[in-house]
């Protein structure tokens, strides 16, 4: 058996933290019967310039494929949380937004992760936070750095 590099074994801390992050959302978001994935669905809707979206917008905001975000639409719309329309320019576009009962929801499902964000990280101290936060910024700058040269 060979020693995992240093490299390895923070790649496998930062899959843990994931797993771990991704589980506590999902046990947060269950409460509203929302999934983790339809969460930032509703946010990234929210968080967009216009108050709609493409289906091809949002595939690439979610990094995820046009299909997946087409069955999304199909549930939350059913949920009454989204609704589509045409796109005045383009009849061929479909433009999904928010209704106010999605908003209301979104705006429930972010009070419950800021507090479960609160409360799993609570015993940091301000100066950890600062440290990890600036490293974990160093760390997304690298790993996009080197998806950008992947792709190029």
């Amino acid at each position: 058996m060979t020693d995992s590099s240093a490299e390895e074994n923070l790649y496998r801390q930062f899959l843990t933290i994931f797993v771990l992050l991704d589980d506590g959302d999902r046990r947060t978001f269950k409460q509203i019967d929302l999934t983790t994935t339809q969460y930032n669905f509703l946010r990234t809707l929210d968080s967009a310039a216009t108050d709609s979206l493409t289906v091809s917008e949002l595939a690439d905001k979610l990094l995820c494929t046009r299909g997946n975000v087409t069955r999304l639409v199909q549930r939350l719309g059913k949920s009454g949380l989204i609704r589509t329309g045409s796109d005045d320019n383009d009849q061929r576009l479909v433009r999904i937004s928010l209704t106010p009962e999605g908003q209301a929801k979104l705006a429930l499902a972010r009070q419950l992760h800021e507090a479960s964000i609160q409360r799993r990280l609570a015993a940091l101290t301000p100066d950890q936070r600062q440290q990890l936060l600036d490293l974990t910024e160093t760390a997304v700058q690298l790993l996009q750095t080197d998806l950008a040269a992947q792709t190029t």
